[in-house]
């Protein structure tokens, strides 16, 4: 029966195979990081048993996502080579951000847009402010129902 050794585990702090690298995928989709010679000019970053985790970002959301391994690391005195393969498959996510519940935003008061009129009411003995003849609101304050005519001010929300 063959037994793990200690001997055989190690941190990958340690300066030993099987690091962990994050690669930022920007200007390219995810599957181009696992075409022959893409990490070739890192070659002296790796080394064998590496694996790397390919991610797309985009406005800071992660879209998507896969990972590696790199299998081998070779070099000549002109020629450096990396051998990467995927060992997960290429995870989408929604680029999209779940929209969340909002409040509805109250509408403001109301504006005559209008030539609104101003007529005194003898029998009330108040204002009438109207536009096409209707009466839209009443107050006491003559100034108040001219302002309120032209639409320098908001018609008042009755109580």
């Amino acid at each position: 029966m063959i037994k793990a050794k200690t001997h055989n585990l190690n941190k990958p702090e340690d300066g030993n195979y099987g690091k962990q690298f994050n690669y930022i995928c920007k200007g390219h989709d995810i599957n181009t990081c696992f075409q022959p010679g893409f990490f070739d000019p890192l070659s002296g970053n790796f080394m064998a048993g590496d694996t790397v985790r390919c991610i797309k970002i985009k406005d800071e959301r992660v879209t998507a996502m896969a990972e590696g391994i790199v299998l081998e690391v070779s070099s000549t005195s002109t020629v450096r080579a990396v051998e990467f393969t995927p060992i997960s498959k290429v995870t989408t996510f929604s680029d999209k951000l779940p929209e969340e519940d909002k409040p509805k935003e109250e509408d403001g008061p109301d504006y005559i847009r209008e030539n609104g009129t101003v007529k005194y009411n003898y029998t009330n003995k108040n204002w009438d402010i109207m536009v096409d003849d209707v009466i839209v609101h009443t107050s006491n304050n003559k100034i108040e129902a001219n302002s309120i005519a032209r639409g320098d001010q908001p018609i008042p929300v009755a109580a």
